[in-house]
Formats: structure tokens, sequence, C-alpha cells
């Protein structure tokens, strides 16, 4: 990372984003002067810097490290009504205001006083955009008539700019930092943020509509309301489903505890499994429940003895005979929380072998092996011959991946070894992070 670089080019963006609120408060500022033809500009301006912070303030998150910062809806609707100048400089005055809230302390703190680098290089990156977004209104005309296709329109085509502009200027940060290269991150970034703000959209039109109605401060807030209430909701929900993970994630840090031979075993599982069931284009929904099954797999081996999961040499038959009853225990322990069948075939077969030669021996046939299970074998396969035990040094990566071409058909499914080996030069679970158990 090139901190010289960085230095400059965050400087650059941080002028350029003052110089656009400058030249924009000199367009605007006749507006705030007696006799304007603007007199409402003074409880306008109050009312959209107050949206604008308590929008940033509270963004609405649709899972718990993601957010959708809503205060596009308010940028947009001021756009569309006082023009792109005066949402640039309502939106700097806004961040004179915003507080934001410290995750792990919650406790609230100004970005301006903390971090002032940072937060004059995200606002300069935004006051930027809005100015670039506003070229087609500026050019085209905001139609007198909003709730109208050309209104629509000229939104659309604002809040595209916008971030089409916004994500440019992040992603050359990390370009001049050498941090990647700028076509890889804009196609892993694009796909995500466009569809979330062009969807709110309709949102910033309609508050544009109100705004114009008799009364709209009132009806602004009406409008703001459930919008708050909903984000609410979807915090506790969000909340709910991050103490489940950490409850997951605690179970198995009980099980790496217990079996001292297999420290991190389950992470590691988690890590390649997810990885597998990314690259096979599975729901988002499916990658989380692997990973879930992964972190728990072998949650039944709570109930073997320690001097078994313990033991310094190779077990004997009947030690291994015990060793075999872990995945139907651990079936029982995830019985009662109700996990998806994804989850819980996966956590019952992910020794019972592609063939169906494995354990337990009920299960299902010769070839059809749940996916989830099929994902997890592959995973905890090539982890555990990779890894060292007391009575054996454990195999190179190409050795493993040479003995799971040999077996693939029989022990584990050939279709997931196949995108296994394929994606196995990018796999480095050294360098994976503890926190994506969570």
């Amino acid at each position: 990372m090139d901190e010289k670089k960085l230095r400059v080019y965050t400087t650059a963006v941080s002028i350029a984003g003052l110089s656009v609120f400058l030249l924009s408060l000199w367009e605007v500022y006749p507006f705030y002067l007696p006799g304007s033809s603007r007199g409402d500009i003074w409880s306008y301006s109050l009312m959209m810097v107050l949206l604008m912070v308590v929008c940033r303030m509270l963004p609405i998150y649709f899972a718990e490290d993601k957010t959708l910062e809503i205060s596009f809806v308010p940028v947009l609707a001021c756009a569309i009504t006082g023009g792109a100048p005066l949402a640039v400089v309502l939106f700097g005055v806004s961040t004179l205001f915003t507080v934001m809230q410290n995750p792990a302390t919650k406790h609230y703190y100004w970005p301006l006083a903390r971090e002032p680098r940072k937060e004059l290089f995200n606002t300069g990156n935004i006051l930027a955009s809005i100015s670039a977004g506003g070229l087609p209104l500026l050019l085209a005309g905001m139609p007198d008539n909003l709730a109208s296709l050309p209104a629509l329109g000229l939104s659309l085509l604002f809040a595209a700019l916008c971030i089409l502009v916004n994500l440019t200027l992040f992603i050359l940060y990390y370009q001049v930092g050498g941090m990647g290269q700028f076509g890889t991150l804009m196609r892993q970034n694009i796909g995500g943020l466009l569809p979330n703000i062009i969807a709110t959209v309709p949102l910033g039109l309609l508050l544009g509509i109100v705004i114009n109605m008799p009364n709209s401060y009132f009806y602004i807030v009406l409008f703001m309301a459930p919008l708050m209430l909903a984000r609410y909701s979807f915090k506790l929900y969000l909340d709910s489903k991050s103490m489940h993970m950490r409850t997951i994630a605690a179970l198995s840090m009980a099980v790496d505890a217990k079996d001292h031979y297999t420290q991190g075993h389950s992470r590691r599982v988690a890590y390649y499994s997810e990885a597998i069931a990314r690259a096979m284009h599975k729901s988002p929904s499916f990658v989380a429940d692997v990973k879930t099954a992964a972190l728990l797999h072998d949650v039944g081996k709570i109930g073997i003895d320690d001097a078994v999961l313990n033991k310094p040499a190779a077990l004997t038959a009947e030690e291994f005979e015990l060793i075999q009853q872990h995945p139907v225990m651990g079936r029982k322990i995830i019985d009662s929380i109700c996990f998806s069948d994804t989850v819980n075939d996966a956590v019952l077969y992910h020794h019972h072998r592609y063939d169906a030669k494995g354990y337990p021996a009920e299960g299902p046939a010769p070839g059809e092996l749940p996916l989830s299970a099929a994902i997890l074998a592959v995973a905890d396969t090539f982890d555990a011959m990779t890894s060292d035990r007391p009575y054996r040094n454990g195999m190179s990566r190409e050795q493993a991946l040479a003995v799971m071409q040999e077996v693939a058909g029989s022990q584990l499914d050939p279709k997931v070894v196949e995108v296994f080996i394929s994606l196995a030069p990018e796999l480095d679970a050294a360098h994976e992070p503890e926190e994506s158990l969570l």
C-alpha cells in the first residue's frame, strides 16, 4: 500500500468536493437573501438537512455487515425540487451535524473529529457525485409534473450517474494504493450497489412529490415514520440472526477446544465449503447453510470421550467405531434448533461417502448424496489430509488433490471435487480471517 499516493489522492478528491460545494453555494446563496422568490427556503433547507442527518445516522441494514444509506432519498428529492447545487450544499451542511455510532461500544462520535481525512474524502466524493448526477437535470430541466415518466427517467439517470462517479472515485482509491485492479473491483461492486440505489429512486421521487404538497412537512413525517419503523424491525431481526451465528461459532470453538488435534478445523472447512458453494453459483441461503453446517459438522464429538479424541496414536477398531457415531450425535444435538434440511443433511451425511459405503450406514443411495453433504465431505477430506496428526505429517496440497482425484466417484462427489480443484490455487485458509466464522 502506497500511503503517499493515497494521501495525495484523498486530498485531491477532498479539494474537488470542497470546490463543488463552494461553487454550488455561490449559485444558491441568493435564495437565502431577503426578498428571494424562494420564501420557504429556510424551512425547506432545515427539513432537508434534518432528513439527511437522520438517514445518514440510521442506515437500513440488509445484512449484518451491509447497509443501504437512505440519505440518497432526501438528496434525490432535493435535487429534483431545488436543483443539484442546493442538494450539494445541504448535504455538505448535514455532514457538520452527523454523528455515528460505534457498533462495538455503542458510543456516538463525530466522524469529522475522529477521522477527518477519511470523512473529508467520503464527503468530497459524494458532493462530486451529486454534482455529476445533476448534469442531466440541468441540461434537460426537471418537468413540473414529478409523477411522470420523464421525471422518473431523469431521476433514474441522476441515480445511475451518482453511483457510477461515487464508485469510480472509491475504486480509484484502491487502484492508487495498489490494493486491486479497477475492472475487477468495479465488476465486484457495481452489481450489488446499483440495484440498491436504483430501488430508492421511487422513494426519492415520492418524497419530492410530497414536498410540493400543502402541509408538506406533516406528510414528510408520515412518510419517514414507517421507513424508520421498518429499519428498526429489520435491525432487530439481524441482531437476532447475529446472536444465532455467534452461538454456532461458540459451539464450533467448543469442539475445537475438546479435540486438541483439530484446532481450527471447523473454521477451515467452513472457508473451503463456502468457496465451493459460491463457485457452484448456489443461492445465498444455500451458501449460508453450507457454512453453518461446516462450523457444526463435528459438534457430535462433544459426546465422544476425550481419551479417544486426543489419543496420540492410531485408533483401535473399537475407538474408531465410537468416532463414527459423531455425525448421528451431531444431528441429534442440532435437532431442536430447527435448521434447514441443507444443514441437517450435511451434518449427518458428511462421512456417508458418494458410493454410500461410509457412515452412518443408513442414508442416501449411491450417487444421491445431498449436495451440502458432498461439499462438506470434500472440504473436510482436504483439510484432514493436509493437517498434521501426532502419528503422521499432513500431505502437501498437491498430494491431497491427487488423492482426491483418485477417490472422486467413490468416496467423493466427482463434480464437487472438480470444482474444488479448480479453486485450490486461490484458497489459503492460513490467511482466512477469524471473523469469517460469523
